[in-house]
């Protein structure tokens, strides 16, 4: 498992890297700092830039460390690994336009709700939800004492690397070990045989165990072709791919415990009611 995500891994710090070294401070604050504002600008950002969740960590602590508010940084994760265009493009040839159109507003609309929310919370000063860290509005791109001008690009990649790899290897551990102990026939028995609960089977049986960016997919379609209503299996390609253990581990050290322990409830929710406005509209 450790070999197949690795190098999403390594190509998220990279990407952390660069933002966290090159990202003017201006543009931060401008974009990623204020508001409501900073939130769509994060969330358009995280669809765009291609990688898994493990991936999205290493970027969304290099825009932290530009100032970004915390419910930038937050839609950033979720959305991220959702809406990278390569997951946009095989959702269409696998499982046509109707969860492909579905899949895009639900994760756009997703994001948006939960950063708008977590930045109520810090702008309240709700405990748990501050950043304890990250350049204050005062830095500006002309200032030759800013602390990220003095900081080459491989000093940042190395930082990332020490800070977030042992929370890598930790949930990478985790999820080999689930994966391992429950049978490989587990998703299509027990979501597959649930009937009205299969909406609530899906994301439990999907969240939990780690699976890699686009393979929600196929797995998806083999559901449905076992028989699986469409809304429970919407419920299970957004859960299954957005958030996992080494995610969240990860997100610890990012956005703190608290944060953390909201955003997995959000998930729930968000999975399941995706599902079931699947069923309704689409």
């Amino acid at each position: 498992m450790i070999l197949t995500v690795i190098p999403y891994f390594v190509l998220g710090t990279v990407f952390g890297a660069f933002l966290k070294v090159y990202l003017k401070p201006k543009f931060a604050d401008k974009y990623l700092s204020r508001g409501t504002s900073s939130v769509i600008s994060a969330t358009i950002l995280g669809a765009l830039l291609p990688g898994c969740a493990c991936a999205t960590m290493p970027m969304a602590e290099g825009i932290k460390e530009k100032g970004a508010r915390l419910g930038a940084i937050t839609a950033f994760i979720m959305v991220s690994p959702l809406l990278s265009p390569q997951t946009v493009v095989l959702t269409y040839a696998m499982l046509g336009w109707k969860f492909t159109i579905a899949r895009v507003l639900l994760s756009l609309c997703g994001a948006i709700i939960l950063g708008i929310m977590f930045n109520y919370f810090e702008r309240s000063k709700v405990k748990g939800f501050m950043l304890t860290n990250g350049p204050t509005k005062e830095v500006c791109e002309s200032c030759p004492d800013c602390e990220t001008q003095k900081i080459g690009y491989w000093k940042c990649f190395i930082d990332i690397t020490k800070e977030l790899s042992k929370y890598f290897i930790l949930g990478m551990f985790i999820a080999s070990l689930l994966s391992a102990l429950i049978p490989h026939d587990a998703i299509p028995k027990y979501i597959g045989s649930s009937g009205p609960f299969a909406y609530l089977a899906a994301v439990l049986v999907g969240i939990p165990v780690y699976i890699c960016e686009g393979e929600e997919i196929p797995l998806t379609a083999a559901l449905l072709k076992l028989g699986l209503g469409g809304g429970p299996a919407f419920s299970f390609l957004l859960g299954a791919v957005g958030t996992c253990i080494p995610t969240m581990i990860m997100a610890q050290r990012i956005i703190g415990r608290r944060p953390v322990l909201v955003y997995i409830i959000y998930w729930f929710a968000f999975a399941i009611i995706s599902g079931l406005l699947f069923s309704l509209f689409f």
